[in-house]
């Protein structure tokens, strides 16, 4: 079955302040923001949520700066993975960059996109005509959450209508928050800064802390995340294609006694946004990060993720491979 894009008005600004000022005058519901295009585009040909006005990022220059600690939203990710000057400062941000799907992706994808990937569901992403057979769901089009189609509200079990369990798929999500990232905003009503700790819903539909209107203008980066030892570990079913069905995230630094000074933890592809463990991994600081320590971390992710069958492999597997990978990034970070 050919999948078609449908029709709509292409604008092409040139700067930050011209591309808030089109969404301000056609409106966020009739306008989406187009940076690389590797998932709105994929998105339009299956019919999902297509808007009436794209807005394309690429023609804004401040937008593709990189720098040891910032990065414009519209950098693509080969530029990351090849970048001298990510190399020295963030090296695993270039790890994940060649993480993310394919070669041929990684020359079209940008950070920013990642970082705001839309959230994956096996009853969302499909053709306009594979949905029709139940009827669409919560995400779009439809009124019920195909996969967990009932919920308990007031101790008794009815139908769900308003939670929508679609999961965020990003690579970059966890990595940033480990590394303390924060993302510099525009919109109708100015600019602001927000952590990418904070910054993700536990909401399929809605996502973000985003506001309507707002687009990610760059990710800035503190001086301490140079001095991190920072690592991801992504389970997927084909090496060379797909979007993780979990990610691992964590950065650590120690004293000169190799005592853990600081620690951070993000785990992703289980739920509708990336679980950061900071408060949990916190009591370890002043510690060894030592083989008993890991194994009772991840043992506590474990116990504490609940993936749904959104995506590929399923969720009592990618449970305990939640465990599995934490053990073996920290046993790496450790050494």
């Amino acid at each position: 079955m050919t999948m078609l894009l449908p029709q709509f008005e292409l604008h092409k600004p040139t700067t930050v302040e011209e591309a808030v000022a089109l969404v301000k005058k056609f409106g966020s519901d009739k306008s989406d923001f187009l940076a690389g295009g590797s998932d709105l585009l994929c998105n339009y040909k299956w019919g999902l949520n297509a808007r009436p006005n794209v807005i394309a990022l690429n023609g804004i220059s401040s937008l593709h700066t990189i720098e040891p600690l910032r990065l414009g939203a519209c950098v693509k990710l080969h530029e990351i993975a090849s970048s001298e000057t990510v190399a020295r400062s963030l090296p695993v941000l270039a790890y994940v960059a060649k993480k993310v799907a394919s070669v041929l992706i990684q020359e079209q994808a940008t950070i920013g996109g990642n970082a705001l990937l839309d959230t994956r569901c096996h009853f969302f992403n499909q053709s306009y005509f594979w949905r029709t057979s139940l009827g669409y769901c919560l995400k779009a089009d439809g009124t019920r959450c195909h996969v967990v189609p009932k919920i308990k509200r007031d101790g008794q079990l009815v139908e769900n209508g308003n939670e929508c369990f679609a999961t965020n798929c990003s690579d970059f999500a966890p990595v940033l928050i480990v590394l303390g990232a924060e993302y510099e905003l525009a919109g109708p009503k100015g600019t602001r800064k927000v952590k990418a700790s904070e910054f993700y819903h536990h909401d399929g539909r809605a996502r973000f802390v985003k506001e309507p209107g707002e687009m990610l203008v760059a990710i800035h980066f503190p001086e301490r995340a140079k001095t991190l030892t920072a690592g991801y570990k992504k389970l997927r079913p084909r090496e060379s294609w797909d979007f993780p069905s979990l990610g691992v995230a964590a950065a650590i630094a120690r004293d000169g006694k190799g005592k853990l000074e600081h620690f951070a933890l993000s785990v992703n592809a289980v739920d509708t946004y990336p679980i950061v463990f900071n408060t949990h991994v916190n009591q370890y600081l002043g510690k060894q990060l030592d083989d008993g320590a890991i194994d009772a971390i991840a043992e506590h992710v474990k116990t504490t993720v609940q993936p749904k069958l959104t995506v590929p492999m399923e969720p009592g597997y990618r449970k305990k491979m939640a465990a599995v990978f934490t053990r073996r990034l920290l046993k790496e970070l450790a050494v």
